[in-house]
Order: C-alpha cells, then sequence, then structure tokens
C-alpha cells in the first residue's frame, strides 16, 4: 500500500511538471525555463526535478513525450484506416496537437535542428518515422507500392522533410497554411513516385494539384 501511495505521488509530481513547462513556456517562452523556475511553479524542490529528469533537455523531451504519447491515443481512437491512409491520419492529428497549442510548440518546434538523433527529437522522431514504416510496410505487402520499395528509407524521408517544414513555420519562414499546403503536396508527390496502380498514381498527383 505505502508502495502504491509512493507511485501515485510520483505519477503526480511528473503531471505536475509537465503541466508548469507548458505554463511557463506560454507566459515567457522556452529560454524562460529553468530548473528552479520550473520547480518553484510546480511546488517540488529543484532536487526532485534532477531525480526525476536529469536535466532541462530531459524535462523537455519528457514534455515532448507526453505530447506524443496523446498523438497515438488519439490515433489509436480513430477508425481503422486503410494503408497509406494512416499516414494521412498520423500527421493529420499531429498538425491538430500542434495547431491546438501553437504558444507551446512552435519554441519547441523551432529546436529540431539541434535534436538528437538521425531523424531529429531523438527517440521521439524514431516512434514516430516507425509508425510510417510500419505503414508503408502495409501497402507493400498489398501490393500497393512499385516491387523492393524500401519502405523504410522512405519512412525516413516522409518524416524528415515534412519535420523541416514544420521547423520553417516554428522559426516564422513560413506560414501555417503554407507549412499544410507544402508538406500535403510533398506527401502527395512520394506517394505517387512509388504506388504501383497507374490510376492510384494518377490520383496522387491530381490531389497534388499537378494535374488536372
Amino acid at each position: 500500500m505505502a508502495s502504491d501511495g509512493w507511485t501515485l505521488r510520483q505519477l503526480r509530481t511528473r503531471r505536475d511538471v509537465l503541466e508548469a513547462v507548458g505554463e511557463i513556456i506560454v507566459e515567457s517562452g522556452l529560454r524562460s525555463l529553468t530548473m528552479r523556475k520550473l520547480a518553484t511553479r510546480a511546488g517540488v524542490s529543484v532536487t526532485t526535478l534532477y531525480n526525476q529528469f536529469g536535466d532541462r533537455n530531459g524535462v523537455l523531451v519528457e514534455f515532448v513525450r507526453t505530447g506524443l504519447d496523446r498523438l497515438e491515443r488519439a490515433l489509436d481512437a480513430q477508425p481503422a484506416h486503410r494503408p497509406l491512409d494512416a499516414t494521412w491520419a498520423l500527421f493529420a492529428t499531429l498538425d491538430g496537437v500542434v495547431e491546438a497549442e501553437p504558444q507551446v510548440w512552435r519554441p519547441i518546434l523551432s529546436m529540431l535542428r539541434s535534436s538528437r538523433g538521425p531523424h531529429g527529437l531523438g527517440s521521439l522522431g524514431d516512434r514516430l518515422v516507425g509508425l510510417i514504416e510500419a505503414d508503408l510496410g502495409k501497402a507493400a505487402a498489398d501490393g500497393m507500392l512499385v516491387v523492393d520499395c524500401d519502405v523504410e528509407r522512405i519512412a525516413r524521408h516522409v518524416f524528415v522533410t515534412r519535420m523541416h517544414r514544420l521547423e520553417k513555420w516554428a522559426t516564422g519562414v513560413i506560414d501555417w497554411e503554407a507549412y499544410q499546403e507544402s508538406s500535403d503536396l510533398g506527401l502527395n508527390l512520394m506517394f505517387a513516385s512509388v504506388l504501383a496502380d497507374p490510376n492510384s498514381r494518377l490520383a496522387a498527383l491530381r490531389d497534388a494539384g499537378i494535374t488536372c
């Protein structure tokens, strides 16, 4: 029982800290987020923060991870998708999460260039790439893609390209509408290049606005 109580307190502390992260970013920006300020806002000691998260980067990684967990739960709650439709649904849900709280996500996503891992966002990026790769793998197994299509390489390209455009939005280079338009164009062109069925390729090109 005592152990259960300790676990609940740990979870509550974690929740309060992550809520405080979002509040501080909204109020005064990412640069103002310090461990001391975060500890004060969350009502915990600085030592507790270091014990649970390691350092400031650890706090940010956990904050983004929590957002990704919400994203995956939202995807799970949706009806089953056909192969390739699931990738569209993934990005639509991701965009919905970001667009709902742009003041929180903009400063975080503006740091993508310096994020860890080959895909950006460290292990979080790897998880998203894995979701796209699984979807492409189902499409390949169903004969929807050209023979010997490298779904792993395509998944990496699709994710990195999307994140690059999202970073441009976060840093103010493009607005939200331009981000979505260019991202959807890129995804349609990618699918058009690997779809086995000529009619499906033509439909993807139509969706991209390349042909009538």
